[in-house]
């Protein structure tokens, strides 16, 4: 059952129009991660069904021993005519926000069964590429092209900067990006300390990404800098493209296309193809943006260039623009298997894994 009718705020309206009001809403989204329009929109929920203010739910919890703002979300979760997917979050939400402002519930409040369902889409290369000649500009191509072949999520798009390319990475074959802990997955807070993503660009992407440059210094007198976002809004006020606007992107994108995308998607494309290369999950983790456990150095050169040729292995599962001339060309899973193991052996011998690297372009 959908929420009723009458609830008319959304992610974008529900700050303007609700939590801007609060300075104990404020308190606790200072302290979340991730999309906070949607914590607040959970929390609206929980007030809206109870009748009551943010400020009018802290006083329910006025000393450790009562227990009237537990008894509510209980009652919440067992009474609320909603689907079991917003019950579920609006019960963290509730109890995260007592939390940030001091008054912890008890770990039993609010507690519901729900298993989150997850479609795990992974697109193939002729849905690729319906995807890809839906886009409606270049703009929307690159954001597609980068999206599919670097693992980025949503977020980290929105946020993406040209100085975190490599600094040529114009002429590199296979550029790199380091992306830091505060526009990934955790922004390096307690667990996520120190974590930061180190992935890569498909030449056919890396060509997709430059024509989009191009385009848009012609049409729109756009002059780059290393401290620009790297996707901007159509226009000529130049303002970084949102987090909401590149998340619409994809919504058009699959509409015109008749195929289902979201940037999670392209996150699956890229492990998949990591996976069936035979590529050691601690790699893929760094490529992903993912914590390993007991790294001491996560950036150093020489690093990076061993993830390059692991990701080097993975351009053909990756790349859709242009198809291969010959069916023969094409590597089956086995031989991606024994590709990736004998390059972790050969890594020991540069000389070696030099050639054996020219091998592989030239199949």
């Amino acid at each position: 059952m959908a929420p009723p009718k009458k609830y008319k705020l959304t992610k974008t309206t529900i700050m303007d129009q609700w939590g801007n009001k609060f300075t104990c809403i404020k308190t606790w989204l200072s302290k979340q991660n991730g999309t906070k329009a949607a914590r607040a929109l959970a929390l609206w929920y929980f007030c809206d069904w109870a009748g009551k203010t943010p400020d009018e739910l802290l006083q329910l919890k006025s000393s450790y021993g009562c227990l009237d703002a537990e008894r509510l979300l209980d009652r919440f979760v067992a009474e609320a005519d909603f689907p079991d997917s917003v019950r579920y979050k609006s019960s963290i939400a509730v109890r995260s926000f007592f939390r940030c402002n001091y008054r912890r519930l008890e770990s039993e409040a609010g507690k519901i069964e729900y298993v989150v369902k997850k479609e795990r889409r992974i697109p193939t290369k002729e849905q690729r590429l319906r995807l890809y000649e839906a886009c409606l500009n270049p703009r929307d191509r690159a954001i597609f092209c980068v999206d599919v072949c670097s693992g980025m999520a949503l977020e980290t798009l929105s946020k993406l900067k040209w100085r975190h390319f490599e600094e040529d990475w114009q002429s590199q074959e296979i550029p790199y990006i380091h992306l830091p802990s505060s526009i990934i997955k955790g922004h390096g807070r307690g667990k996520y300390k120190g974590v930061m993503q180190e992935t890569f660009l498909t030449p056919e992407a890396k060509q997709v990404l430059k024509r989009y440059r191009e385009w848009m210094t012609k049409k729109y007198r756009v002059e780059w800098n290393d401290d620009m976002n790297v996707f901007l809004c159509i226009d000529f006020q130049h303002e970084p493209l949102s987090y909401q606007s590149i998340a619409s992107v994809f919504v058009d994108v699959s509409k015109i296309a008749g195929v289902a995308f979201s940037s999670h998607d392209g996150r699956r494309i890229l492990q998949t193809a990591l996976e069936n290369a035979g590529v050691m999950e601690n790699f893929i983790r760094k490529i992903k943006g993912r914590k390993v456990r007991g790294e001491d150095n996560p950036y150093s050169r020489p690093y990076v260039e061993m993830l390059r040729r692991k990701y080097r292995l993975i351009v053909p599962d990756l790349e859709f623009i242009r198809q291969p001339a010959k069916q023969s060309n094409k590597l089956s899973k086995d031989a991606l298997d024994l590709f990736g193991k004998l390059n972790d052996v050969l890594e020991t011998y540069p000389d070696k894994m030099e050639k054996f690297e020219k091998f592989i372009l030239n199949l």
